[in-house]
């Protein structure tokens, strides 16, 4: 039943993608979906259930089963921007600035990127949105000794592509931490969410070729609008069977 389950949650999954059914669709109901794949309708059930965590589908009591709105899909071993993410997904993405300012160092700064602390920092606070729906708050800090007048470009698009193309700038690695919290009253105001509801935190350090730490940045997600995936392997110390 466990296995039955899960391989059919996979199913339905992909009928729901190639039937292109939009947030808010209406699936068939449970003894159609139990018909069309040849199963039980507790197999069905179960599998729905399963969606349901994940997001994937929402249930109305007495109404029927129906389609979640698209989610981010963040993959944590990749080192992506959040429009490659998003477009990944077929989402349409579009970035606000609220604010862009050069700023002191300060001390956390100062520590964060081995600066002294005299040094600027260039702030950039901007609003992501995915099919026109608030979906991410994103603060970049980059010092200004790297990308200089950082303030006077276009940061609507892509920050990792105008670094890379206003300044040479190639990152290629990243470290990212992910944490959870409730979201305050501004960002509530923001995000259009409720104050308290889930934000996934996830903290980034960007490194271009020679090591250089180029950006320290804050994304704040919906937790509603987000999935994360990541590719576990086995160590080999642990799969050789080492006690270490």
């Amino acid at each position: 039943m466990r296995r039955d389950r899960f391989y059919l949650s996979d199913r339905i999954r992909m009928y729901i993608e190639n039937s292109h059914l939009e947030g808010g669709g209406r699936l068939p109901s449970n003894e159609e979906l139990a018909e069309r794949f040849k199963v039980q309708k507790g197999t069905v059930r179960a599998a729905l259930e399963r969606l349901k965590e994940e997001g994937i589908v929402y249930s109305v009591k007495g109404v029927g089963t129906f389609a979640a709105e698209k989610k981010i899909l963040r993959h944590m071993e990749r080192f992506e921007s959040f429009s490659q993410m998003a477009q990944e997904n077929g989402s349409t993405v579009t970035t606000k600035l609220l604010s862009c300012r050069v700023i002191p160092a300060g001390n956390a700064l100062t520590e964060e990127f081995g600066l002294t602390p005299r040094s600027d920092i260039t702030e950039t606070v901007r609003l992501r949105s995915v099919d026109r729906e608030a979906a991410a708050l994103e603060i970049s800090y980059i010092p200004v000794c790297i990308a200089p007048n950082l303030q006077t470009k276009p940061l609507t698009g892509s920050l990792y592509r105008l670094l890379e193309e206003e300044y040479g700038i190639h990152l290629i690695r990243g470290k990212q931490t992910m944490s959870v919290r409730a979201a305050d009253a501004r960002e509530a105001g923001i995000l259009n969410c409720s104050r308290g509801d889930a934000l996934a935190v996830m903290e980034m350090r960007a490194f271009d070729e020679n090591g250089v730490k180029v950006e320290y940045a804050c994304s704040l997600t919906k937790g509603d609008r987000c999935r994360f995936t990541s590719i576990l392997r086995m160590e080999e110390d642990y799969e050789a069977g080492s006690d270490r």
